[in-house]
């Protein structure tokens, strides 16, 4: 096994955040002064970026101190709007406004005191496009980015930022933005193929993204191309293992298997467990998978059914002799759960460096959809 290290970040550039535990109390006493309690704040939230501990609360702070100190126009507000929005932790729709509102305020300051073009106002852009509801306006923030980053000189910068574009509307607006996210990706995809070593950071993003267009459009060959490029890269230049290459690992196995390539797909079930050790205390995860069909005879009564099984995973990957263990709803379940099962792929167990047959367990529920 190579050596572990730390993991590359593949996906958007943004960034969120995290901090230490602020006291209050000490604020209180210098409420007569603003520009201390700020600056006790502040030194706060990078303390808690350092700790990666309870960072919102710290951000928020410093921002809403910030604020009462710099105003409502000052560049500092802007960057501590974008700080805070940056270190939201969750999800949903409330919280995805909070964020746009403060970037929304960020572009709204940045532009004033330095243009509408100017490279100040790029992060702020990147985050209303990143947490607006509308397609139309992410396509336009974006748009407004990469314009910004042509008046730069910088053509990698450009590349770059088409890249973060191709990202995020292939992410979160791919059956609108479609074709815009294709666009910029094979745009910046030829500016790192031209101008980049092959071990970089942005043509192996630009590789797993080129790779989930041709597999959406069923081009099973060139996604298999591009994250075996991604494979080799990192056997051929790299000495430790990284998410990346687990990720291209999975990724292939789904795809060979889809073509009925089930010796190809072995390769890389291999290759997992070399990477990821066999843990007899939990279930393990397929690294493919065949979804188990709800029985037609069961659909009219609206039943729920659920089968535990025991099975055996060989030196392969392979699922062999699967076994019912307990069930609940009949044998048309344990038939549908069997049958699905035998086409999953595993990562072996490896002892003393050789894959070996081990015994897993898994549980599959059926559910009907009753509305």
């Amino acid at each position: 096994m190579k050596r572990q290290q730390l993991a590359l970040f593949i996906g958007l550039s943004l960034s969120a955040l995290s901090a230490t535990t602020l006291s209050t109390t000490a604020f209180a006493s210098q409420a007569s002064d603003p520009q201390a309690v700020f600056n006790q704040a502040y030194q706060s939230y990078l303390a808690a970026v350092k700790a990666d501990e309870n960072v919102q609360q710290t951000a928020k702070l410093a921002y809403t101190s910030g604020k009462a100190v710099y105003g409502k126009s000052d560049d500092n507000t802007a960057n501590l709007a974008i700080n805070y929005a940056k270190a939201i932790k969750g999800y949903g729709d409330e919280l995805n406004e909070q964020r746009f509102a403060l970037y929304d305020e960020a572009h709204t300051i940045l532009a004033a005191n330095h243009g509408k073009q100017s490279i100040e106002t790029v992060d702020a852009l990147l985050g209303q496009a990143n947490y607006t509801t509308s397609a139309y306006k992410a396509a336009n923030f974006l748009e407004q980015v990469i314009g910004i980053a042509k008046t730069q000189n910088n053509p990698k910068f450009v590349a770059d930022m088409k890249l973060e574009a191709a990202t995020l509307l292939a992410k979160k607006f791919s059956s609108k933005k479609y074709r815009e996210a294709k666009n910029y990706l094979e745009e910046a995809d030829e500016y790192y193929q031209e101008n980049l070593p092959e071990n970089s950071l942005e043509r192996i993003k630009a590789d797993f993204l080129m790779a989930s267009f041709a597999e959406g459009r069923k081009r099973y060959n060139q996604a298999i191309e591009r994250l075996n490029r991604i494979v080799t890269v990192f056997d051929s230049n790299l000495n430790f293992d990284h998410s990346a290459e687990l990720s291209a690992h999975s990724k292939l196995i789904g795809l060979y298997e889809k073509q009925g390539k089930s010796d190809e797909a072995t390769k890389h079930c291999l290759a997992i467990a070399q990477m990821v050790p066999w843990k007899e205390s939990q279930e393990q995860t397929p690294l493919y998978r065949v979804n188990p069909k709800y029985p037609v005879n069961k659909a009219r009564f609206s039943t729920d059914g659920r089968v535990v099984m025991e099975f055996e995973v060989d030196a392969a990957g392979f699922v062999k002799n699967p076994k019912v263990l307990s069930s609940e709803g009949g044998s048309a379940f344990e038939k549908s759960a069997k049958a699905a099962l035998e086409q999953w792929r595993y990562a072996p167990k490896f002892e003393n460096g050789k894959p070996v047959s081990a015994i897993s367990q898994v549980q599959l529920d059926f559910k009907i959809n009753r509305h």
